[in-house]
């Protein structure tokens, strides 16, 4: 029942290599028709799910295997995993810098827990879920900008180099952005075209199979970097280059 309280928003799922069969089929459902059939004392029902789901999930052999395909690490059927757009493989390395970057952002936020600071709009955490479409006018006034205490001591660069945006202004944003519909240009259309017939020809065992859902992603990402751009029109250069850097970066990484 998560995707359809998430609909028109996002799910998170954790453990996904965890989920019961029964669960299975359910997402496997959502995911490929946006609904959620339920038969309950002779009552037949059709619910939407339309939302994105954001699943995490450990490999098989406790660690991930090189040596091995994808596929085999994940331990999850490739009709559920062709669900998914993107696929990102995160590796324990051992790097002191970035194992210094993650000590310090745990701490500080068990330091900076909510209650504990003097400003409220200084704290990463997001206690409001407030959904109000407006504001008085004094806030609107406010600065987009808060200070992130999570981005480390900073002396050494300047003050706003770790700001980060208010939740309240990207709540509005990505809100705004939604109601857009961008359209395909020709240019954009015949650059998609390009692009996946070479994905098609440098696709091999090693990497997941380059299938005609592998296009719809392509035409996904590149409509939603332009809604982020509030364009209504998909250009090849300023939408569709980014969204096959994505996707290669996926796919081939």
């Amino acid at each position: 029942m998560s995707p359809v309280i998430a609909d028109r928003g996002i799910v998170c799922v954790d453990e996904f290599d965890k989920m019961g069969e029964n669960d299975r089929v359910a997402i496997h459902e959502a995911m490929e028709q946006q609904t959620v059939t339920i038969a309950k004392a002779g009552m037949h029902a059709s619910l939407n799910a339309r939302c994105s789901v954001l699943a995490a999930a450990n490999p098989v052999f406790g660690q991930y295997d090189k040596n091995k395909r994808m596929q085999e690490n994940i331990g999850l059927p490739d009709s559920l995993l062709s669900r998914f757009d993107l696929l990102f493989i995160v590796l324990d390395l051992v790097d002191p810098e970035t194992d210094r970057m993650i000590a310090n952002h745990v701490i500080r936020s068990h330091q900076y827990r909510p209650g504990r600071g003097d400003d409220k709009n200084d704290s990463d955490d997001d206690m409001d879920d407030s959904d109000d479409e407006f504001e008085d006018g004094a806030q609107r006034n406010q600065s987009i900008w808060q200070k992130s205490r999570l981005a480390g001591d900073g002396s050494h660069r300047s003050s706003t180099a770790h700001d980060t945006l208010q939740h309240d202004f990207l709540r509005k944003y990505l809100r705004f952005a939604k109601r857009l519909e961008p359209e395909l240009s020709e240019e954009a259309t015949e650059f998609i075209a390009n692009e996946y017939a070479e994905m098609r020809c440098r696709q091999d065992e090693r990497t997941l199979p380059v299938t005609a859902r592998t296009l719809e992603t392509v035409i996904r990402l590149a409509t939603a970097h332009a809604k982020l751009r509030l364009s209504h029109i998909v250009e090849p250069t300023a939408d569709c280059e980014i969204a096959m850097e994505i996707l290669s970066f996926a796919l081939y990484n």
